[in-house]
């Protein structure tokens, strides 16, 4: 039997859709409230840190929802390319599906948070160094070199960010197809060395 969300798995599910689309300030907690079909109380109960407390919580279960998703493509490639390819194209599919509105679950919250709040700004970067990291143990399942693969996962995962910023913007998913190109590119430059 499906394990039911309880009413703080909702209000951090509602939050990280609501930081995805407008942001951490763009947010208010009426917002979330209502998303997430929490009571008031629930939400002082749950989170008495208030929205910074939701939003480091919230961050974290978007971040490790990413990670897993990357595992995942690894598990079911054969490939480094392939890998890259079912990344790319997932987050195309995504974008597209959300109508173009819903970017990076991290992103956002990053560039309006992160000088600001030392507790979003940790769990923004935590969130990125684990998709680093999961990326970098991907490609060495490929046959990469450890210190290869991990530059290469900050490539790969500065690219594909930056794609995806370039896609909702454009409202176009060209942008992560050409990133999916230029990574496969590098990929075959590093397997021929």
């Amino acid at each position: 039997m499906a394990k039911v969300p309880d009413s703080k798995e909702k209000t951090l599910a509602a939050a990280a859709k609501l930081f995805r689309c407008q942001g951490f300030h763009g947010t208010a907690l009426q917002d979330i409230l209502a998303a997430g079909g929490a009571p008031r109380g629930s939400l002082y109960f749950h989170f008495p840190g208030g929205k910074e407390e939701i939003g480091e919580a919230a961050l974290a279960m978007a971040g490790e929802a990413t990670r897993q998703g990357i595992a995942r493509a690894a598990e079911a490639s054969e490939s480094a390319e392939i890998f890259l390819t079912r990344l790319a194209r997932r987050m195309a599919s995504d974008l597209a599906e959300s109508g173009f509105k819903e970017g990076c679950p991290i992103a956002t919250t990053a560039l309006e948070t992160s000088a600001q709040s030392e507790v979003l700004g940790a769990a923004t970067r935590s969130a990125f160094q684990k998709w680093e990291h999961e990326i970098a143990r991907a490609l060495q399942r490929f046959g990469i070199a450890a210190d290869v693969a991990e530059g290469l996962a900050t490539i790969v995962l500065s690219q594909f960010e930056g794609a995806l910023l370039l896609a909702r913007t454009y409202r176009d998913p060209k942008p992560l197809q050409r990133a999916e190109q230029a990574l496969k590119v590098l990929l075959t430059a590093y397997s021929s060395k």
